[in-house]
């Protein structure tokens, strides 16, 4: 047997030592990377897994304080006014466009009176008188048709709150009844001043000259 005969034998020998050594510890790991892979890939003790660890449970993953829903809230209901609150405040907020407009009507026939009585009025009435108080009649039978509806709805809003006992929105039904009250009083007010109109007519008519 030649020298470099003998020198493999003694290679391949130790080289067979080495592997059984590693052979027979279960806890060694051999990896390589797979070409096609983009995780390496790990054996261990003969069972292959991919590098990365498998996805954690996601309800265990959420903590025991996640959130809930308030049970405060959630006990809440919806008061038995709401309905009746809603209804009233639109019913104010349109009583209250209406008044903005009985003041400029009140205002307009304010100023044709002045017009009127600084005009020479010894030739008897004119149009514009005429106007002045056909207008005026026509809108004060209007207003007396609307105060005691108003009213009417104002008590009966009265007779929901008397029945609502310790309901935690009864102050706020109270409030728009107070508003709807003060709507009806400013209307009152404006008709009071349109209907003094008219009398100031009844003054002597400026003399011609």
């Amino acid at each position: 047997m030649t020298s470099r005969s003998f020198s493999r034998l003694t290679q391949a020998f130790w080289t067979a030592v080495f592997m059984g050594s590693l052979a027979a510890c279960g806890d060694v790991k051999l990896t390589h990377t797979d070409p096609n892979a983009q995780q390496p890939v790990t054996r261990k003790s003969g069972a292959a897994t991919t590098g990365t660890e498998p996805a954690a449970n996601p309800s265990a993953a959420a903590p025991t304080g996640a959130a809930k829903p308030d049970a405060a809230a959630a006990s809440t209901k919806p008061s038995a006014l709401d309905s009746q609150i809603s209804g009233l405040r639109q019913q104010v907020a349109a009583r209250r466009q209406y008044n903005e407009e009985l003041r400029n009507f009140v205002a307009s026939k304010e100023k044709q009176l002045a017009a009127i009585l600084a005009s020479d009025r010894s030739a008897g009435p004119g149009a514009q008188e005429f106007d002045l108080r056909t207008s005026i009649a026509s809108k004060l039978a209007e207003l007396d048709r609307e105060s005691p509806a108003w009213q009417e709805k104002i008590d009966a809003h009265k007779a929901v709150l008397s029945k609502a006992g310790d309901d935690p929105h009864a102050d706020d039904l109270k409030k728009q009844i107070d508003d709807f009250s003060e709507q009806r009083t400013e209307l009152l007010r404006q008709r009071a001043k349109l209907a003094t109109l008219p009398d100031q007519l009844k003054s002597t008519p400026a003399i011609k000259q």
